[in-house]
């Protein structure tokens, strides 16, 4: 779960180490007890904050499930939102090059 903010709006102080995960994404954890603080998808300029991070992050809205072709068996997030399969979610944030297909 994550909350959606624009890439810069967001200072983080102490020991926060970038691990680039894919081609198209990057993700941000403490370098001291290695707690997730964002992923961050740098086409799209935006950050993911890790939910966890708010104290009333469980009062929001989910909006938007990813990779859902991939989700473990017998897990289900309940509520009207969007639904991306893999294709879908790595069409919306990796970077295209013109004739090239993915």
């Amino acid at each position: 779960m994550s909350i959606q903010a624009e890439q810069g709006s967001v200072q983080a102080t102490g020991p926060v180490k970038r691990f680039v995960s894919s081609e198209w994404a990057a993700r941000c954890f403490c370098e001291t007890c290695g707690s997730t603080l964002w992923y961050e998808i740098p086409e799209a300029n935006e950050i993911n904050l890790a939910a966890g991070l708010f104290p009333d992050a469980a009062g929001q809205t989910l909006s938007m499930e990813f990779f859902i072709d991939r989700k473990p068996q017998g897990y289900a997030l309940t509520g009207d939102h969007t639904r991306l399969t893999a294709d879908e979610t790595i069409a919306l944030f990796a970077p295209s090059d013109e004739g090239e297909s993915q």
